[in-house]
This record gives structure tokens, C-alpha cells and sequence, in this order.
């Protein structure tokens, strides 16, 4: 099996997770109550919402 890296630098983080909030009809807050709170968020906004953390993790945030 051959493992590829991927690197992906801060700045593409940052860009990334900008074009993700931007996708949302709601603030980031909004998304974190529906996808942790309440359990009500859409499979897209489960989506979105996994990404975010993946990308805050990446980043150190």
C-alpha cells in the first residue's frame, strides 16, 4: 500500500474554511448548536460542520 501526503499550508486552511462559512445561511455559533446542541443539523451542515473541526484541528485551534 503507498501512503500519499497531502500538504496543505495555513493560508489554504483559512481560505478553505471561509469558502465552508460562507456556504451557511447562519453564523458558525448557529451551526455548532444545530450540529452538537440539538442534533438537528442537516447532513449537509453535518458536513460542513465536521469539516470545520478537521480544519480548526489542522490549524491548532
Amino acid at each position: 500500500m503507498t501512503v500519499t501526503m497531502v500538504e496543505v499550508t495555513a493560508e489554504q486552511l483559512r481560505a478553505r474554511r471561509s469558502v465552508l462559512t460562507g456556504q451557511l445561511p447562519f453564523d458558525e455559533a448557529e451551526l455548532h448548536k444545530r450540529a452538537v446542541d440539538e442534533h438537528t443539523a442537516s447532513p449537509d451542515e453535518r458536513e460542513i460542520y465536521n469539516e470545520l473541526v478537521e480544519i480548526d484541528f489542522l490549524l491548532g485551534e
